[in-house]
């Protein structure tokens, strides 16, 4: 039983294992689909993908660099329109809460144009100005990580977004895939929630999809928004070294509950 009066909101992660096929990508949806119906109650879930207008985030001199590994990576597992569509489409279906990251301002206006609910700044993304007026004339919520920010560049996107009334939560992040433990700093949730006590404030972790501690010890600092990467391994598709698949993502929300149930609730004194 989950005490806390805050739901805790758990995010999954597809970036692009979907591979560069629909297919895929809805066999990863309804398997974690079923998955959670296993935790209803406990969390809220939402799945998020990532939306590049690739014809313009990659300079017209730089499109067919397959030589140069993120660029091979997009354009290998390019998505039309209408598959994402329909990817989006089986969150619904699945229950879960669309989430997508936005890197271009264009892709922004897709967010809004396919109905996700909540709308990302990668931590790469929050000194791009362009961007993030673009995001804060939407009515979506926003939940930025914050790798790599400092506490200046922080506070100024905070003030940004609470002066134009705009949702904002804030993910403690470290920008390094997979994170060593001795990275993770989770001290840092605690230093955003004081800092900045008005925001929600989570987790977003790339961890070794095998480690539960980590997340248990996110949940004793205070983080209730979790952020992770998952994936089902397939022919042509395998995992990378920090996506959870579903067995290991099972594990990962058995731990958190059992933090969740250590820590009781802050609302008001226990005796």
């Amino acid at each position: 039983m989950v005490s806390d009066p805050i739901k805790p909101f758990v995010v999954f992660e597809m970036a692009n294992n979907h591979m560069g096929r629909l297919d895929h990508g809805l066999q990863i949806l309804q398997a974690f689909g079923r998955l959670v119906r296993d935790f209803e109650g406990q969390f809220d879930f939402g799945f998020k993908l990532q939306y590049r207008n690739l014809d313009t985030f990659i300079h017209p001199d730089f499109q067919q660099r397959m030589d140069l590994k993120f660029i091979k990576r997009f354009q290998e597992t390019r998505l039309s329109e209408a598959d994402f569509r329909r990817l989006k489409e089986e969150m619904d279906a699945q229950g879960f809460v669309p989430v997508c990251t936005a890197f271009d301002e264009a892709s922004v206006d897709l967010v809004e144009a396919h109905g996700f609910r909540r709308l990302k700044v990668a931590s790469c993304s929050l000194g791009d100005w362009p961007l993030m007026e673009r995001m804060a004339r939407s009515p979506l919520p926003v939940i930025a990580s914050t790798a790599g920010a400092s506490a200046a560049q922080l506070d100024q996107v905070v003030s940004f977004f609470d002066h134009r009334q705009r949702p904002l939560t804030l993910l403690h992040c470290i920008g390094e895939y997979p994170t060593p433990v001795a990275h993770f700093q989770l001290n840092q949730i605690e230093y955003l929630k004081a800092r900045y006590p008005q925001h929600p404030i989570g987790f977003s972790s790339h961890e070794d999809p095998d480690n539960t501690r980590l997340v248990q010890m996110a949940v004793a600092k205070g983080a209730r928004v979790f952020e992770r990467h998952v994936g089902v391994p397939a022919p042509g598709a395998p995992l990378n070294a920090y996506s959870m698949n579903p067995d290991q993502t099972r594990r990962w929300l058995e731990a958190a509950v059992e933090a969740l149930d250590a820590c009781g609730g802050s609302d008001h004194r226990y005796q």
